[in-house]
């Protein structure tokens, strides 16, 4: 759970998104993003620690340049995770250690369309 919640927190970032969308395209090192972003490479470069400790992306040495490409193994884990949450002969929250009870809401609903019971019986 700990590393979906890293590669969540790292995704919710704009610039970060667009860095992705760049290195999904190809194998690029920090000056070229900075280049297509046409941010500074300090701010790349800060962008991308976030990405790695995510272990989102993953970098080789070439000479001077790091060139950096996509941990699919990450993307796979989060899709499965996606559709696992999404798939409704599962139940999810009994994975989280987090308790629910029937009447959720202890009958405090403060009208009859907001009741937790009345959304329950709908699914």
């Amino acid at each position: 759970m700990e590393t979906l919640v890293k590669v969540f927190k790292a995704l919710s970032d704009e610039t970060r998104l667009k860095i992705l969308m760049i290195i999904s395209s190809k194998v690029m090192c920090q000056k070229g993003i900075s280049k297509h972003l046409q941010i500074s490479d300090s701010a790349v470069s800060q962008h991308i620690k976030i990405l790695k400790e995510a272990n989102i992306l993953t970098g080789y040495k070439e000479g001077y340049y790091v060139f950096y490409k996509i941990n699919e193994e990450v993307f796979n884990e989060c899709i499965s995770f996606m559709k696992f949450i999404n798939d409704d002969d599962q139940n999810f929250i009994h994975m989280t250690n987090i308790e629910t009870s029937k009447n959720c809401c202890g009958n405090t609903c403060k009208g009859k369309s907001k009741c937790c019971r009345k959304r329950e019986n709908l699914k």
